[in-house]
């Protein structure tokens, strides 16, 4: 099922894009994403900073923090050369996340690495913000609470929000751009002199391309809901999509008799190509399988990549026991053909549990763990079978 924390990031995200027609400034942008950010995690303290300049000076348009209590103004202030060895301008040289609890910050300062200003949090964590090829910051969150404030699980969910702050911040600024063109360019048309005319047809000019900007930014904006549903490397549905559509198939049973039929795959042998071969090459293995399981399916069956090498599909109408043979024993036969992978020829096997249930007030996380249960059955009786449950 859908958890707490997955729904909480799916509201966020369509709170942030109502944000960007609301909000007046950046400052006013960046509180409202604060505000929506501490519904999905732990966020009391949260900062923004942006690199300008070719990367020369750093701003923070944004701070608030429980225990070192400064305004925008004042930190803005603090000299660059003071916030050279800073964790934040550690980070921002890195380009990547960073995440470090107080034993590893105390490590980088005897190293010289870094300085603290202010209060040494008991863990650290910073985001960088990338949109369309460009880096505009970094954004951090702290807690002086305990070094286990952060699990793994709520650091991928935080560099999917990187992602939509990104846009946002990009997407608002452009917003702003043509805001401001089009007030300047009603000044202008209110006055008829020559220079007046010559200057409307450059804003005007300024204007299109500004619109042609907005319009490349909704793009972006369906691109990322398409991600916030979809795997990046396969285009398959992910976890969070599929166990969405099994809250809902759930709610459906307790009014109907429903059909629900799932079978959960892993591949055999993968780890090995991995190992062999690098993850190049076990990229291309699962964008492979992922077509080749698409050919399998109907169109309207739901396939989701689970997890590493594992996939599930969802049968959400009722599907024949002959027909469903027929269909794994193709998808077992089709995905254990050769791959062709540079001047390499590739092999992996799969392992299918299936389970289903036709009834009232189906417990579909249960069936989930039957199916898995069913795998595992599969793996120690030789693997490349299918087995129900």
């Amino acid at each position: 099922m859908v958890d707490e924390s997955q729904s909480s990031t799916i509201a966020f995200m369509q709170k942030i894009f109502a944000y960007l027609g609301s909000s007046k400034s950046t400052d006013n942008l960046l509180k409202s994403i604060h505000q929506s950010l501490k519904t999905v995690i732990y966020a009391d303290n949260f900062y923004v900073v942006v690199m300008s300049g070719a990367e020369r000076f750093a701003t923070f348009p944004y701070y608030r923090d429980v225990i070192d209590d400064i305004s925008v103004d004042e930190l803005n202030l603090v000299p660059l050369e003071k916030l050279a060895k800073t964790l934040t301008l550690y980070a921002i040289k890195k380009k990547e996340v960073v995440c470090l609890t107080r034993s590893e910050i105390e490590t980088l300062e005897l190293a010289g690495e870094v300085e603290v200003i202010g209060t040494m949090p008991e863990q650290w964590l910073c985001f960088p913000l990338h949109h369309q090829g460009a880096y505009l910051g970094n954004f951090v969150v702290q807690s002086y609470r305990t070094k286990d404030e952060y699990s793994q699980h709520d650091v991928d969910v935080l560099v999917l929000i990187s992602q939509v702050i990104a846009a946002a911040l990009s997407l608002f600024k452009r917003n702003s751009q043509l805001s401001d063109a089009l007030n300047e360019l009603q000044l202008h048309k209110d006055q008829l002199t020559e220079k007046v005319h010559e200057r409307t047809a450059k804003l005007e000019d300024a204007l299109t391309k500004l619109q042609d900007e907005v319009a490349k930014g909704k793009l972006l904006e369906d691109k990322l809901k398409f991600f916030a549903f979809h795997d990046s490397l396969t285009n398959l549905y992910n976890r969070k999509y599929l166990l969405d559509q099994l809250t809902l198939l759930k709610s459906r049973s307790q009014r109907q008799v429903t059909h629900i039929a799932i079978a959960f795959l892993d591949l055999d042998g993968f780890k090995t190509i991995n190992d062999r071969h690098g993850h190049a090459c076990g990229d291309h293995v699962l964008k492979v399988t992922a077509q080749r399981l698409h050919s399998c399916f109907r169109q309207h069956d739901i396939i989701a990549r689970f997890g590493g090498d594992e996939f599930v599909v969802l049968f959400n109408d009722k599907v024949l026991a002959h027909d469903l043979s027929g269909i794994l024993t193709r998808v077992i036969s089709l995905i254990s053909s050769e791959i062709n992978y540079q001047d390499k020829t590739i092999s992996v096997g799969v392992s299918i549990g299936v389970a289903q249930s036709e009834q009232l007030n189906i417990d579909t996380q249960a069936l989930l763990e039957s199916a898995d249960k069913s795998l595992y059955r599969a793996k120690t009786q030789g693997k490349g079978c299918y087995i129900y449950n």
